[in-house]
């Protein structure tokens, strides 16, 4: 029984190894190709497909770093505001793009400090192309002329200009409702198209870090995209080397680029999703990648273009609600185990939400009230498992007597099963044992994630954690951690009979756990406290009436 012990220690021993493995892959590439030196933008050859590779001047702004897309020339820009309840819009008449967007509802914690602003200095936040059959026409350096209207539902700001004899007309509809906050319906017409034309809209090259931890936010810094049958896909700005390019062919529901905890979208309308998006790294200053280019492939319908573009917060639900799967932007695990992970993080983030909202209390506490609620939930199964447990050791002679007398494996199997059957144990109680402390695990690695990018928990603070989604500044809690779940150990092998490879375990599961979670967000640890401290009543009374059956016993 003791080699059977040992080998199930090391089987969950290769268990957890194995998921970390899962769970942290290196992100694999899309397609990969070089960037060619200096090669023109082709016309389509088909509807469905478009190839879009950089022209030589493109090249050279995604070397500049940041400014893949074209600055803005200055004295020339006329710069148009639209102010509503959640943001502040900014556009400028020179390419017809957005230049700033200010969201009002959440403070810029870096250095600069003032309110979020998602847009760099002088850098558009989105730059058009327009592809025809016979050339490619550059709008991002041309002056468009500015009409603007609005009544009582929203603003919109219409650009209008003639490039290449195609009178060109881009407009931006905001909606004066907190519903519809941080979208902007995006529109327009090229006149004069005889084929199949297509625009090319390039994401911001970069984005401004608010972020306290400065660093950590550039690293978060991504491309995503959700294909029609398929998982959304993300690249983060470091996963492209300089000049590499990646290819993601359509249909896709949309294209994004996020930060941390902010992400401008951009989505087709239903029945009309993007062609492709070509994604190419940018020129590097340092270890962390702050700049990248992606262009977007938007097909053009009788000459007409629309979609929408999302420029804001990740709030999960906003985003559920926003449809087209855009909550999958801010996906929850990688690989093939997102499909697991991130519907478990959703309900999870949703549990959370939930009660903050009807407890009224801050999120500190939800996360200890839903790590004591995990344990309550568990607590007939431990009963259960510990029963099962206690009558293993109770049938543990006549099992060794079984084996001693037969030593044919076809008796010897029989006896053992009619010892299993007389005492009412099941022969698979030594591994479903095994299941109450494997069951909370899913949960805890949700909650991993849900820490990484959820903005709902940035810069909240409890008790004296000034912000619960970075790590403790004192260590406090991963040591509580630690210790918590020594002690839960000791108490569990109370009574117990003399096993050395869980007393071994006892010693180094509490300080790799510690080691893995010192520099995790401080809420993750503060829910494994809480969840560790709300089994020791049930343990203790477990190892109470484990010393009576052995007093019984003997």
């Amino acid at each position: 029984m003791e080699n059977k012990r040992f080998f199930l220690a090391l089987f969950l021993s290769i268990v957890v190894i194995a998921l970390s493995q899962l769970l942290f892959p290196p992100a694999p590439p899309v397609r990969t190709s070089t960037v060619p030196g200096d090669s023109a933008v082709r016309a389509p050859t088909t509807p469905a497909t478009i190839s879009v590779t950089p022209t030589s001047a493109d090249t050279t702004a995604v070397s500049a770093a940041p400014d893949s897309i074209a600055p803005v020339a200055a004295g020339t820009a006329e710069t148009t505001a639209v102010n509503t309840a959640k943001a502040i819009y900014r556009f400028s008449n020179i390419g017809a793009a957005p230049v700033s967007i200010v969201i009002r509802d959440y403070q810029n914690r870096s250095a600069e400090g003032g309110l979020v602003d998602l847009a760099l200095p002088g850098m558009p936040l989105l730059g058009f192309r327009l592809v025809t059959a016979g050339d490619t026409v550059d709008l991002r350096r041309t002056p468009f002329s500015v009409t603007r209207s609005s009544n009582a539902e929203r603003e919109v700001i219409t650009y209008r200009t003639t490039a290449e004899s195609l009178p060109v007309e881009i407009s931006y509809a905001i909606s004066r409702d907190t519903a519809a906050s941080y979208v902007m319906e995006v529109g327009g017409k090229v006149t004069g198209i005889q084929d199949q034309g297509y625009l090319l809209v390039d994401l911001p090259s970069s984005l401004r870090s608010v972020e306290r931890d400065t660093i950590a936010d550039q690293q978060s810094f991504a491309y995503s995209f959700k294909p029609q049958r398929d998982h959304a896909g993300s690249v983060l700005f470091g996963d492209l080397d300089p000049g590499e390019q990646q290819f993601q062919p359509g249909p896709l529901n949309w294209v994004a680029v996020k930060s941390k905890y902010f992400v401008i979208g951009m989505l087709p309308p239903e029945g009309a999703p993007f062609s492709e998006v070509r994604l190419i790294g940018g020129h590097r200053t340092s270890k962390v990648a702050t700049n990248a280019l992606a262009t977007a492939v938007v097909p053009l319908r009788d000459g007409s273009l629309s979609f929408d573009i999302y420029a804001g917060p990740q709030e999960s639900q906003r985003l559920y609600r926003l449809g087209r799967e855009f909550d999958q932007v801010n996906p929850y695990g990688w690989g093939f185990v997102q499909g697991v992970v991130h519907p478990i993080a959703s309900e999870v983030i949703r549990a959370l939400l939930w009660m903050h909202n009807r407890l009224n209390l801050s999120y500190g506490w939800v996360l200890i009230i839903l790590g004591v609620l995990i344990r309550l939930a568990l607590w007939p199964l431990n009963q259960s498992t510990m029963r099962s447990s206690l009558k293993m050791q109770e049938i543990q002679p006549k099992l060794q007597a079984a084996q001693k007398k037969y030593k044919d494996p076809l008796q010897q199997r029989e006896a053992i099963m009619k010892v299993y059957k007389e005492a009412g144990v099941s022969p698979f109680a030594g591994l479903t044992g095994c299941l109450p402390a494997l069951l909370p695990m899913p949960i805890l690695f949700a909650l991993f994630f849900v820490f990484q990018n959820t903005i709902e928990f940035r810069g909240v603070p409890f008790m004296w954690l000034s912000d619960i989604s970075v790590k403790d500044p004192y260590y406090i809690l991963p040591l509580l951690m630690g210790a918590s779940m020594f002690f839960l150990s000791w108490i569990g092998m109370r009574n117990a009979p003399p096993n050395p490879q869980a007393k071994m375990m006892m010693y180094m599961f509490p300080v790799m756990m510690t080691v893995v979670l010192l520099n995790m967000a401080s809420g993750l640890n503060l829910y494994y406290t809480a969840q560790n401290i709300a089994a020791l009543p049930q343990q203790w009374l477990l190892a109470r009436e484990r010393a009576r059956a052995r007093a019984a016993g003997a």
